[in-house]
């Protein structure tokens, strides 16, 4: 019997019991429903040779209402008319793309994390800098971070 129990017991351990939700397959379907969205928009400013850090520029809040139709995300904020079809997951693909043209080099990186069913956070990224140092006065960088919890 103790054999079994001890066989038992390791495979348990050995199967990995402590899955996370960072393990999970995140999906658009999990955002349906009511949520209540903190947003904290940051800013860094430029000292001449580098950003600085991140700063509190704006903080607001809204309620989102999610729904999943036709294979297909939509979103509204509660007091707007309007439904708005994007996929969040595709969106924040915890990606960065890179750019430049003539002038600005741009990077910016969008990320999803899924901290439970109830709560989730997206995070964007973007930092503008001039090529030429006499327009380093354009470089820019900003942050949105955005933390929503389920409306039960």
């Amino acid at each position: 019997m103790k054999k079994i129990f001890l066989v038992g017991l390791i495979s348990l351990f050995l199967s990995g019991c402590d899955k996370t939700v960072s393990d999970e397959v995140v999906s658009d379907k999990m955002f349906i429903g009511d949520w209540k969205c903190n947003y904290i928009d940051y800013k860094s400013i430029w000292d001449g040779n580098n950003f600085g850090e991140y700063k509190i520029d704006e903080k607001f809040e809204v309620l989102v209402t999610f729904k999943y139709e036709n294979n297909s995300l939509y979103s509204k904020i509660t007091n707007k008319d309007e439904w708005t079809k994007r996929s969040l997951v595709e969106e924040y693909n915890n990606k960065t793309i890179q750019d430049e043209d003539g002038f600005l080099k741009m990077k910016v990186t969008k990320s999803l994390k899924k901290v439970s069913d109830d709560k989730f956070i997206t995070t964007d990224e973007c930092e503008f800098t001039s090529k030429d140092e006499e327009y380093d006065s354009y470089n820019r960088k900003f942050k949105n971070e955005i933390t929503c919890t389920r409306i039960r």
